[in-house]
């Protein structure tokens, strides 16, 4: 993918991002900067100055050298590797969202996995602040739930309505174990916990049949996902379930629940060695 050209103001803006000092611990510390720098072999012309000035001076002088932003995006996908997460998950998070912001002007975006994809081009910084905004006034508007509201934080909206929704549905099994008092994942925790015979969660009262259909809509809705791990693995029977949790949106943590569930039922089995094994179909109700 050919990455779009930055104009001296976004280059400033993505020093500014990650050199930043009004918040603690929110941009890079000055030996990141440095050995992060020598990582992507750039020079670091200016060391004794304001970060952020170091930043757009080492980035500059790259693009002066080469004539291309590379090294610029070189930078960020190095110091936005999820790796360099692992320490400081707040930080490295703030900072990619914020990156985000300046990149959605250009029409890209750096996700999670520390990898640039392609969205759609905000035109203005008012389309920018909208698309951070319009979805959660339109939430608040349709009295969404706020345990759904928390997670559509500016910061995620910033990046596209998609992710918004992404993080309140990664949120769901969280909410029920902290209600409910499980610690099983995916289906098993929905099946278990909004068991019409013995809920730990109701939805209603569950005194006639159709409060009852209410209550296992909620299951029926989470089954739907299986039915969706079905359809992946029916295409190709060999996907891993890394492979299968990127291409569904999920955490590793929650295919394991979904290929639990569907083994569990008799559904699914895993045949071969470990290095030519594959997943295969046996049966759906």
């Amino acid at each position: 993918m050919a990455l779009p050209q930055l104009t001296p103001n976004q280059i400033e803006q993505i020093a500014r991002i990650m050199g930043d000092t009004d918040g603690y611990e929110r941009g890079l510390k000055g030996y990141e900067i440095g050995h992060n720098l020598a990582q992507c072999h750039m020079d670091d012309p200016d060391q004794g100055v304001t970060k952020w000035k170091r930043l757009y001076n080492a980035f500059c002088k790259a693009v002066n050298s080469s004539g291309s932003m590379n090294a610029i995006y070189q930078f960020m996908q190095y110091c936005m590797n999820p790796a360099q997460g692992l320490q400081n998950p707040k930080r490295y998070n703030w900072m990619r969202l914020e990156l985000n912001m300046v990149l959605m002007i250009v029409g890209i975006e750096i996700r999670d996995d520390g990898h640039f994809y392609l969205i759609s081009q905000a035109q203005s910084l008012g389309e920018v602040q909208r698309r951070t905004k319009e979805l959660r006034d339109k939430l608040t508007g349709y009295g969404v739930h706020p345990e759904v509201l928390k997670c559509c934080r500016d910061e995620l909206l910033a990046q596209d309505y998609f992710h918004a929704v992404q993080e309140a549905a990664k949120s769901l099994c969280d909410h029920v174990r902290t209600m409910s008092g499980l610690t099983m994942d995916g289906a098993a925790l929905f099946n278990t916990a909004f068991a019409v015979s013995n809920p730990y969660n109701a939805y209603n009262s569950l005194r006639t049949s159709s409060e009852q259909n209410q209550q296992n809509g909620l299951i029926d809705e989470v089954s739907e996902r299986e039915y969706e791990v079905l359809k992946l693995l029916n295409e190709n029977p060999g996907y891993t379930t890394v492979q299968l949790a990127e291409k569904m949106f999920v955490t590793r943590k929650t295919i394991s629940a979904y290929i639990k569930s569907l083994k569990e039922k008799d559904i699914i089995e895993r045949i071969g060695s470990d290095r030519k094994d594959h997943w295969k179909i046996k049966s759906v109700d």
